[in-house]
């Protein structure tokens, strides 16, 4: 079954190619066996000069995007049938000029790489890797690439590519993103990131959280709009926020034992054990304000 993460990888990139003034659309059927594809973008030469120094540079007149997360991963069923939507999209194009094969890209994006498609089918289908880390190609009519985002490198010309990573990849995607406050992507990256790799978020989170202000008051806005996106997306947000949430408790709780220790010299083990034991920012906050006129530690109230 389709998960909630398909329709914000399609709306992330219909939003993308319209900020470029590119014709795009989403979930294009060209016949019912064949189902539809998932984005498709068609380029004048206008556009082409504006995708030249993005991930989409080698954009033609007519160009099919599939998307394959890690439950959905590409197998050679899937494989024709991404090829026969693309003739079929082709044979529905008006002139015989724009139904040819030379006129056309097929793009696959994929969170696993397809070993069976690269490797075991090789010789068959072609595909041989690229300059580009996690990027291959092959030329059998219209020209495939098969693009596994968890082999790419980090760089700003591959951002709209890496929504699709997961592991030490997104972590390192996620991190770059939030450095930079590019809100967009790390929206996005919740979206899907709750679904297909909740656990490697959440690590990213954690170490995040220590960062300036600025970036923590980003993610928790990305985790408010993923609610208004997907709200029953409540329950699986939850470790997200409860790492947001230790971050400030930790800080608070800092805080507090360095006015203590300023102004009473070495705590005891006991009431730093009792400090660790709160584990409420609004019951930090009253500590710490009592802590300003207490004149022994025991005055804070633990």
């Amino acid at each position: 079954m389709r998960q909630d993460y398909d329709s914000a990888y399609k709306s992330f990139y219909e939003r993308l190619f319209q900020k470029w003034n590119i014709p795009v659309e989403t979930q294009v059927e060209v016949s019912r066996r064949a189902k539809s594809i998932d984005v498709v973008i068609k380029c004048e030469e206008e556009h082409t000069q504006r995708l030249r120094e993005t991930a989409f540079w080698f954009f033609k007149r007519i160009n099919s995007m599939e998307l394959k997360s890690p439950e959905d991963p590409l197998d050679l069923a899937d494989y024709m049938n991404i090829i026969s939507r693309a003739y079929g999209l082709l044979a529905k194009q008006e002139s015989e000029a724009e139904q040819l094969p030379t006129n056309a890209t097929i793009t696959i994006v994929c969170s696993v790489r397809p070993d069976k498609i690269l490797d075991d089918l090789q010789s068959e289908l072609r595909f041989l890797p690229t300059s580009e880390s996690g990027i291959y190609f092959s030329k059998e009519g219209i020209e495939v690439r098969i693009i596994v985002s968890t082999e790419l490198d980090v760089v700003e010309k591959n951002y709209p590519l890496l929504i699709l990573a997961k592991g030490e990849k997104l972590l390192e995607f996620f991190e770059e993103v939030v450095s930079k406050g590019l809100t967009e992507y790390i929206e996005i990256i919740f979206q899907v990131g709750v679904s297909i790799d909740p656990e490697t978020l959440t690590e990213g989170v954690r170490r995040m959280r220590e960062w300036s202000p600025e970036f923590k008051a980003n993610l928790e806005r990305a985790l408010e709009n993923l609610f208004d996106f997907s709200p029953e997306s409540m329950e699986r947000i939850a470790p997200f926020r409860e790492a947001l949430e230790e971050g400030r408790i930790n800080a608070k709780r800092e805080d507090l034992i360095l006015l203590l220790e300023s102004k009473f010299g070495q705590l005891s083990e006991e009431f730093v054990s009792q400090l660790k034991s709160v584990r409420d920012v609004d019951e930090l906050t009253r500590l710490y304000k009592r802590a300003l006129y207490a004149q022994a530690p025991e005055e804070v109230g633990l």
